[in-house]
This record gives structure tokens, C-alpha cells and sequence, in this order.
């Protein structure tokens, strides 16, 4: 299959790169990186993919085909020289293109929980039941994906997606003392940075929430969370009679990516669960005083379409700011709540999701610029 890779030079893109290197039946036609462009000419140069995009190869002589504009990259994407694509950036850049590839039938897997969340908000919930060539990358959706093929729907009574906990579920201290290296020091998962810091207050773990809920049309009140310390129990499917089906894999993309990607269970050279190992696994429930960024999280999806949105735009923004050093830790949900405290419509157009996630963006924005000013 021949496919293109969005995302490449970020953590997941280069775990995707390696997992693909050892399926012959892939060819990269195409790699897309930002500003990282050293790290992209370096995977071009190993792949040796027909074209590169980045908008800082304007200028540069390189031995590929440098696409610059986005225009350029959504024509090769939608032409017939690609099959398949992943997006393994966060953030909602490209969304347009993502929903116009969506309309093709091509195999289209997503790491960026935005996209998906943002699909969702403009179409509404079961974006797999209208295209089942969409395929999560996220580990619990797809130990969902994989379960919801074998198990009837009309009899399942809950599904339990799980977290960590990140590294702050013991935390004694303030939250106001969190710096950034703190946040991205977590300990079961390598990711990106956003993915890292929201993963740290929760915030994931609701975006998570949302995903399934527009994924696999699966109604929000049967959706819940559990704290699963170890990260080897990814997510769990209880049926009505009272029997519980369950997804158990190391803390390790790599597997995640293989199972994506391959409709056989291949054998692999990445780690395995050694259940000997494990005493004990430990099952909690988030603590709302602590982690109210997740809760806000529910409570956007709660209130409707346009919500999920804005409050995606809103998360964006304060996650910037808390990695630049001008929020505080603590800052973050207080600033997501006010954001929400709006009314906004049902999107109807891909114009007004774009307008939506940048109205939470601003927002968030000019209530973390009044803070500094009163600080």
C-alpha cells in the first residue's frame, strides 16, 4: 500500500516509520514534517519517499519533491498516488483535507484526537459506522476498535477507557509548584509534549471520552474512566450479564501501530507482558478536586455539538502558554472553565468548526493575557 505520513518527525510519527520499515508491503510516497525539517530530510533519506512537505523547504535543493503549501500536499493526498494516510500530529492542522480524505474510502489512521473530535462536532457520533476505513491510533480506542468486532453492541453495558493517572495521581504538593518538566516527565508513556501535559491533568482522558463518544456512537453516560496505574489494562467492555472483556498490552505504540495497520495478528520483536511481574493491578476513579480539567472535559461534551470544539481550542491555547512559562499549572482548568462559560450553536460547516476552535483559542487567550496583567 502506498501511503503518506503527516506528522513524521514527532514522537508517534517516527514509531509509525519503524513499525512500517519491517512491513514490505508499505511504500512511504510521502512524508510531511514542520519545523523540524533536519529530522525530515534524515527519514526522506532513509524512506526515500516521492515528496517531502514542510512550508520551511521553501528555497532549500534537496532530492525529493518538496511540496511547501498545503494546497499542494491535499492534491497529492487525494490523488491516486496515495492509498492510505496518518495523521500522527496533534492539533486540528489539515482538518479540511482529513474530512475530503474521510469522503474517499482510502485507509485514513489518526493519532490526533482533535481531528477526530472536531469530525465528530461538525457530523455527530459513529464516525466509524459511516467510515469504517477510519482507524484510531490512540492505545484504548483501538483496544475498543478491537473488541467492538467481536462483541454485540446491543449487549454491552459500559465501556471503561483507562489512564494512568499520569505523574501527578500522588501528588502531596501544590499543583501551582508543577513546572513544565515535570509535566512531560510521565512515567508509563513516551509522547508528544501537548499529548503529555494533558495526559498529566487529565485533560486526555476527557478529549478520550469525546473520541469514543464520536467514534463508536456509544451514548456519553456509558462511557467511564478508570485509573489504571500499570498501563497494561487499556480499556474494558462490560456486558449486561455482568462478564467483562478486556485489552491487556504493554505501555508500547509500536504494537498498537502493527495491529492498525495489519488485518492479521503478526508476530513482533517489541516487548511482551510478563504477568508474573505484575502483584497487583490497581483500578481508581479520577479525584474530581484534582483533576477538574477531565470533568470539564465531560461536561463540554454534555452540553452539545460546538462545545467539544471550543473547549479543544481553549486546551490548545493553555497548553502553550503553561509550556512558555505563563500560566501555572493549576491555571489550566480555571481558564478551561471559563471558556465554556458561553453559549455557542451546533457547527454546520467545516468554516464554523474552524471558527469555534479558534473562538476557544482566543478566549483562553485573552483570559491568560488579563491574568498576567493583574499578576
Amino acid at each position: 500500500m502506498r501511503v503518506a505520513l503527516l506528522g513524521s518527525t514527532g514522537f508517534l510519527g517516527e514509531q509509525i516509520l519503524e513499525v512500517l520499515s519491517m512491513h514490505h508491503d508499505f511504500e512511504v510516497v510521502l512524508l510531511g514534517g514542520f519545523r523540524n525539517v533536519p529530522k525530515l530530510l534524515n527519514q526522506a533519506a532513509s524512506f526515500r519517499p516521492q515528496y517531502v512537505y514542510s512550508p520551511h523547504l521553501e528555497g532549500l535543493s534537496i532530492p525529493f519533491h518538496a511540496l511547501t503549501r498545503g494546497k499542494e500536499l491535499e492534491t497529492v493526498l487525494l490523488s491516486d498516488e496515495v492509498e492510505g494516510v496518518f495523521f500522527a500530529a496533534s492539533g486540528i492542522a489539515f482538518f479540511e483535507t482529513f474530512l475530503k480524505l474521510l469522503r474517499t474510502g482510502k485507509t485514513i489512521w489518526v493519532g490526533s484526537k482533535e481531528l477526530l473530535i472536531l469530525a465528530g462536532d461538525l457530523e455527530g457520533s459513529g464516525l466509524l459506522l459511516r467510515y469504517p476505513h477510519l482507524i484510531p491510533l490512540d492505545s484504548e480506542h483501538n483496544a475498543l476498535w478491537q473488541m467492538l468486532q467481536l462483541l454485540p453492541r446491543e449487549e454491552i453495558a459500559k465501556v471503561y477507557i483507562t489512564a494512568s493517572g499520569g505523574p501527578f495521581y500522588e501528588w502531596q504538593g501544590s499543583f501551582a509548584d508543577i513546572t513544565p518538566e515535570m509535566a512531560l516527565a510521565h512515567p508509563n508513556w513516551k509522547m508528544g509534549a501537548k499529548i503529555t501535559v494533558d495526559s498529566a491533568n487529565l485533560v486526555n482522558k476527557g478529549l478520550e471520552v469525546m473520541e469514543a463518544f464520536f467514534l463508536f456512537d456509544i451514548p456519553q453516560e456509558k462511557i467511564d474512566v478508570l485509573i489504571q496505574r500499570e498501563s497494561v489494562v487499556h480499556a474494558l467492555i462490560e456486558m449486561k450479564d455482568g462478564f467483562v472483556f478486556g485489552v491487556f498490552a504493554p505501555p508500547d505504540m509500536r504494537l498498537v501501530i502493527q495491529n492498525a495497520i495489519s488485518p492479521r495478528r503478526l508476530e513482533h520483536p517489541f516487548q511482551r507482558l510478563r504477568f508474573t511481574e505484575f502483584r497487583a493491578l490497581h483500578f481508581d476513579y479520577p479525584v474530581p478536586q484534582r483533576f477538574q480539567g477531565f470533568y470539564l472535559a465531560l461536561y463540554a461534551l454534555s452540553r452539545g455539538r460546538g462545545y467539544p470544539t471550543l473547549f479543544c481550542g481553549a486546551d490548545e491555547a493553555c497548553v502553550h502558554h503553561f509550556l512558555t512559562r505563563n500560566i501555572s499549572f493549576e491555571d489550566i482548568p480555571v481558564i478551561l472553565e471559563q471558556v465554556l462559560d458561553q453559549d455557542v450553536s451546533p457547527p454546520q460547516s467545516v468554516h464554523e468548526i474552524q471558527r469555534l476552535f479558534q473562538l476557544g483559542f482566543s478566549k483562553a487567550e485573552a483570559l491568560i493575557r488579563r491574568r498576567s496583567v493583574l499578576q
